[in-house]
């Protein structure tokens, strides 16, 4: 992952261009931001580069939040993964966070200042992130209780 001088790369999805064009102006000075606007261009840019943070809306036209962090998680364990919230049943959020599907959610509309906060929070998972390799193993059976 990408030392702590360095510019942090973020993968940011959303399907909302204008949060997409915020969280740009706000952060590329500060991170190496990626974004996107549906689930397969998040998988792409997945495929296509290693994020040091991964940073998802939970409600999409073209799936469900948690689900694509999970995959984030398989495809890349290291990265910091921080679930976008509008409004839902923070019960079944933290027992998915508690499972190592994400490590931080945040509510939207998010402000620059709880947004970077958690960014920076993020760039300093040494301290906060389970080890590489503890969390796949649970994904799958965390997501199981809370299937529609």
């Amino acid at each position: 992952m990408t030392n702590y001088l360095e510019r942090p790369a973020v993968l940011y999805l959303d399907d909302e261009p204008y949060c997409l064009d915020v969280f740009l102006e706000m952060f590329a000075d500060d991170y190496d931001v990626r974004t996107a606007r549906t689930y397969e261009e998040a998988r792409r840019a997945l495929r296509e580069r290693a994020f040091d943070i991964v940073v998802s809306d939970q409600f999409m036209p073209d799936g469900d939040g948690v689900a694509f962090l999970a995959e984030a998680a398989r495809a890349q364990p290291a990265a910091f993964r921080i679930l976008l919230t509008g409004g839902t049943h923070l019960g079944a959020l933290v027992r998915e966070m508690a499972a190592g599907v994400f490590h931080l959610f945040a509510t939207k509309p998010w402000t620059e200042r709880s947004m970077r906060e958690k960014l920076e929070r993020a760039r300093a998972r040494d301290s906060v992130a389970a080890p590489t390799g503890e969390i796949p193993a649970r994904l799958d059976s965390a997501r199981e209780p809370f299937a529609a």
